[in-house]
């Protein structure tokens, strides 16, 4: 007997085996044949982005472009030398320091006072009462708070006209009239938390033209400091490049018009505070000479009308030479008196600002009053600059902050120095006027000799006009001062104002959003088809075979759809017809030159299909014509004859105690070229009946009989009839079934294979379903549509059925409870 080369086989599978490529197109057609839970999956995501992209509080981002000089001098460097102490105007900015400026709570606090709406958060409600959006400046209604206790909680209102509307706070419902003021009584409110509020119609609003999107709303009152602080949260000041000074400021909010009004305002009073900033000193500069002039004004009025009077009671008066002489010398030593006294009084001045601990940084400069010190200019301006930075600081910094310490001391040093510096020049100039004094002294002296009238004359002109000479002076100073403000501009200008073209809408990006349940809905079944398959302990892929046990794999049957347990006779043009004939040819090639081959059909536990496969196999090889003897030797449970509609009464058990003979053991089906050996009568030893000479006997008789012998066998791992039957088969076939067989039994048909117990073992993948099966629909091009697990009826346990009926009262072919 030349048998197939087993040894070939299991070393060269190329007869069923694919390229390794194939284990891409597995999970390919895995999802495929999945493929309904992708679109599950899809559509729950797509209904859940939908449901966000609709329902979610929508996000929108506000930006605005400010253009910030560092340490520049701000546009007014090219007129210092027109207008004395223009210097001390310098900025002196810092980037770092200005974007602090521009989140500093006092600055944001005022941005939020110059707009009366921030008071107020109004919500559009929907139809369905979800709260859609949050709105502004597009309600048909205004609210304010007029007295009393800011109300906290929500006011809910629904518009019900042009002149009407129903308002209900506090569990309480009121039903008003536009401009009526309404007292917290009608809400039933708590008299030490009583308020009044006054609801308006909005100027803008059209009763029929612009109806509102919808009737209610709700409103709340805010904090202004509370306001202040969550713009202070979400406000973001950025530079475009770390050496750029252009700053991006932008800001995220419900209501895309009321981020728009607030970086818009923020810029506006930002650009004015610095402004403002520059403009101190010269209106300190104006204070200062403003009130020089009032003094000089009423010396110079009342020198004046002296003069005219003198004039009109003395018609001409001439004055000699020598008299103009003296009357000159006097003017100039007042003239310098006046300077020095103006001196004194600058630094008094200056004194009382010191000492009145200011930190504004608005000292007039000396040199406006005329006054050229250098170091006293450069003591000034030092301390300016620092009392500007202490300014800044104080914006965004507590009081107790190191760096703000640090400061305070620095100040406090350049006060002194200040101090110091006053003190010397106070007594230089206590000196100066001292000599002054004694020169005009001496020329008063000088003048006693001339004639009374001309004496009285030029000592009343000499006095008007030195308060005339003082008053012009004072009205250039007052004039350059004022030149001065007006010309400053601010170092700071706004690039791009905010508005609806600075505005995108970051939250729900409706793209993205899809876009992730895309991904979502293709990534999720994915991974839990990837992962049960990973955990799948059952037999789905050949691969799954081949990975635990080198046994051959004779051939793949398919899912039976038929409600048959021969649907080989029934069917015989069916794809699992055709599977059958595929395993026929297999065997052709493994049983070459084998005449009259025994073959054994087992499976490691029960339900796996081996009656079924050992019926049809043995129907599909009569087909040729060749004689078949099927032998039912499952001695336990007796099945086969049920599938083919024989009696059971004599068979295989009587023929292995004695009881028969062989003819009386076998019988026809009713089928060309089939006979069955029925198993008979359950006995109590079916394994020794086995093992016995008469089951020898038996196969020798068959073969002479039979072409073919095919011999249904008890499952291997429950009982060893197969093992007792394998030495006399020429090849003992396991069958394995697609999602029932564990991979644990295929470790029991290894060891078999390995060990040589069973003569030329193969296997037979059996119940294959397109529906999940991939790697054979694939291979096979099974076209069919298979459903659910009906493969043929339960031939364990009680049932009835005909020869080609189905017994309704039986799921399955195969019972899971079989043993």
């Amino acid at each position: 007997m030349n048998n197939f080369d087993f040894d070939s086989v299991n070393a060269d599978r190329s007869i069923f085996d694919e390229d390794d490529t194939m284990d891409i197109k597995s999970y390919v057609s895995l999802f495929v044949s999945n493929w309904h839970w992708f679109v599950i999956a899809l559509f729950v995501a797509a209904t859940v982005a939908y449901g966000f992209n609709r329902y979610s509080v929508k996000l929108f981002r506000a930006s605005s472009s400010i253009l910030i000089k560092d340490e520049s001098l701000g546009g007014y460097s090219e007129m210092s030398p027109i207008f004395p102490g223009r210097e001390m105007l310098r900025s002196n900015q810092n980037l770092r320091n200005e974007i602090g400026i521009l989140k500093s709570f006092h600055l944001n606090r005022q941005v939020v006072d110059s707009l009366p709406e921030f008071g107020i958060e109004y919500t559009m409600i929907g139809r369905r009462g979800i709260a859609e959006q949050q709105v502004y400046k597009n309600t048909p209604f205004t609210a304010a708070h007029v007295s009393g206790r800011m109300p906290g909680g929500v006011f809910e209102i629904a518009v019900n006209g042009s002149e009407n509307y129903t308002v209900s706070y506090n569990d309480n419902t009121f039903a008003g009239v536009y401009g009526d003021t309404l007292p917290s009584a009608v809400f039933d409110v708590d008299e030490q938390d009583a308020f009044e509020i006054l609801i308006l119609r909005r100027n803008s609003y059209v009763p029929g033209i612009n109806e509102p999107a919808s009737r209610k709303y709700s409103f709340r009152f805010v904090a202004p400091d509370a306001v202040a602080n969550e713009y202070l949260g979400k406000l973001a000041v950025n530079p475009i490049d770390e050496e750029a000074s252009l700053v991006i400021l932008s800001v995220v909010g419900h209501a895309p018009m009321q981020e728009i009004d607030y970086l818009n305002k923020l810029m506006d009073l930002y650009i004015k505070r610095g402004l403002n900033e520059k403009n101190k000193t010269s209106e300190q500069t104006v204070v200062f000479i403003d009130g020089q002039l009032d003094i000089i004004t009423d010396s110079l009025r009342k020198a004046e009308d002296i003069l005219q009077a003198f004039r009109r009671s003395n018609r001409l008066i001439d004055i000699s030479n020598e008299g103009s002489s003296i009357k000159a010398r006097l003017e100039k030593f007042e003239t310098d008196k006046f300077a020095l006294l103006l001196k004194k009084q600058y630094l008094d001045h200056v004194s009382v600002y010191l000492d009145a601990k200011n930190q504004m940084g608005d000292i007039v400069a000396p040199s406006v009053m005329g006054i050229n010190d250098p170091v006293l200019e450069r003591l000034i301006t030092e301390l300016r600059t620092l009392q500007l930075q202490h300014s800044q600081l104080n914006l965004n910094l507590i009081a107790n902050q190191p760096a703000v310490g640090m400061l305070d001391d620095r100040i406090a040093a350049g006060k002194e120095s200040l101090k110091e510096n006053i003190k010397s020049n106070l007594q230089g100039i206590e000196l100066s006027v001292a000599e002054l004094n004694t020169k005009l002294g001496e020329t008063e002296a000088a003048l006693e000799r001339f004639p009374d009238t001309e004496k009285q004359y030029i000592r009343i002109q000499r006095t008007f006009d030195l308060n005339n000479t003082i008053y012009n002076y004072l009205l250039e100073k007052r004039a350059e001062a004022k030149i001065t403000e007006a010309s400053n501009i601010s170092d700071n200008k706004v690039v791009d104002y905010a508005g609806v073209q600075n505005v995108v809408q970051i939250k729900p990006t409706q793209l993205r959003n899809y876009l992730l349940a895309a991904i979502l809905g293709f990534m999720i079944p994915a991974i839990i088809i990837l992962v049960l398959n990973a955990l799948n302990n059952k037999i789905i892929d050949k691969k799954d075979v081949e990975r635990i046990t080198k046994a051959p794999i004779l051939g793949f049957i398919s899912h039976n759809e038929y409600k048959t347990d021969i649907p080989v006779a029934v069917k015989p043009s069916s794809t699992l017809a055709e599977s059958f004939r595929a395993v026929r040819t297999a065997l052709d090639f493994f049983l070459t030159d084998t005449g009259n081959p025994v073959i054994s059909i087992t499976s490691t536990v029960s339900s796996e299909g081996k009656s079924f496969i050992s019926v049809n196999l043995a129907l599909i090889i009569a087909n040729l014509g060749k004689k078949v003897l099927l032998v039912g030797l499952d001695l336990r449970k007796p099945k086969i004859h049920k599938a083919l509609d024989t009696d059971n009464a004599a068979g295989m058990s009587l023929y292995l105690s004695g009881k028969a003979e062989f003819d009386e053991s076998i019988t026809e089906t009713g089928i060309n070229n089939l006979w069955l050996a029925t198993s008979g009568p359950i006995p109590p030893n079916p394994a020794e009946l086995i093992a016995s000479d008469r089951m020898l006997e038996f196969i020798n008789e068959a073969r002479k009989r039979f072409d073919y012998v095919v011999i249904d066998t008890p499952p291997i791992a429950v009982v060893t009839d197969a093992l007792l039957v394998s030495r006399y088969a020429d090849i003992n076939l396991f069958i394995v079934r697609q999602r029932y067989t564990t991979k644990d039994t295929l470790h029991l048909i290894q060891e078999f294979y390995q060990t040589k117990k069973f003569k030329n073992l193969s296997i037979i993948i059996n119940d294959i379903s397109l529906s999940g099966y991939y790697g054979y629909g694939l291979r096979y091009g099974y076209t069919m549509k298979y459903r659910g697990y009906s493969y043929g009826y339960s031939l364990y346990g009680d049932y009835t059925s005909t020869k080609y009926g189905f017994n309704k009262g039986n799921k399955s072919y195969y019972n899971n409870d079989e043993e």
